[in-house]
Parts: structure tokens; sequence; C-alpha cells
């Protein structure tokens, strides 16, 4: 390899490079010691920690769940100005209809909870630091966020 880059070098053909002359960058993993090739292969390689894998799912999870509650919350507020709106002999029916989508709804979203809660339960198993351990997701908190950032 070496010989090569002397032929390059004497033939003129790395002459003109951008940063010619000027040093090499410094590399960041040079103060790993005896573990420089293991840190080099982590940084370059892109690989992450599983943690942090479960993280960014976690939080992904969360903020759809709460975008489902802001879009429930928007459609509960119609169905009322409509129940407000009609004649009385359909109230009843559209009362009635209003709870079945409201209870469906909540039952998907309850669903969806259980499942981000699972994967907080995993994340704070994999994650030994209690500092970086996540909190659990209830219904109602979550309503209350959706809540909270609509005004």
């Amino acid at each position: 390899m070496e010989a090569r880059i002397r032929e390059l070098r004497d033939a003129g053909e790395l002459s003109g490079l951008p940063g010619e002359g000027r040093p090499l960058p410094a590399d960041p993993d040079d103060e790993a010691g005896t573990a420089w090739a293991a840190r080099h292969l982590v940084r370059t390689s892109g690989a992450r920690p599983v943690w942090t894998e479960l993280r960014r799912d976690i939080t992904e999870r969360r903020l759809r769940i709460v975008t489902r509650l802001r879009a429930h919350q928007s459609w509960l507020e119609r169905r009322q100005s409509l129940v407000d709106h009609i004649p009385s002999e359909r109230i009843l029916s559209e009362v009635a209809l209003t709870k079945q989508g409201d209870e469906r709804v909540r039952a998907e979203v309850a669903q969806a909870i259980a499942e981000l809660n699972a994967l907080v339960r995993h994340h704070n198993l994999v994650v030994t630091a209690t500092s970086l351990h996540m909190p659990t997701a209830t219904f109602e908190g979550l309503l209350e966020i959706a809540h909270a950032t609509r005004r």
C-alpha cells in the first residue's frame, strides 16, 4: 500500500487535492487507548444502544396516542354541537352513537397504552441508570397532555 502511495505521489496524482499540505483532522477516538478499535467501530457504524431505539419508539408511540386523543376530543366536541342543534327525537340515537364511538376509541387507546407501557417496562429493564427510566403512561395522563397542547 505504501509503495502504491509513493508511486501516485511521484507521478503527481496526489497534487492539488483539497486539503493538501494541511494536517489530518484529529481522531476523536485517540483517547480511547486500547479500546480505540471498538470505540471507532461503534462510532463510525452508527450503532446505537438498544435503549435509545426503545426510547425513540416510545416517544413516537406516545405522540401518536396524544394525537389520536386530540382528534377524538375534537370529534366529541363536534358531536356535542350536533346534539345541541338537532330535533329532540334524534337526540337519544345520536347520543348512543356518540357513546359507542367513544367506547370504541377508548378501547383502542387503552390497547395502545398497554403496548406502550410494555415497551416502557422493557426500556426500564435494559437501562440500569434509574435516572434514565421512563414513567408508564395512563389514559388520564395522556388525555391531560392532549387537552393542554390544544389550548
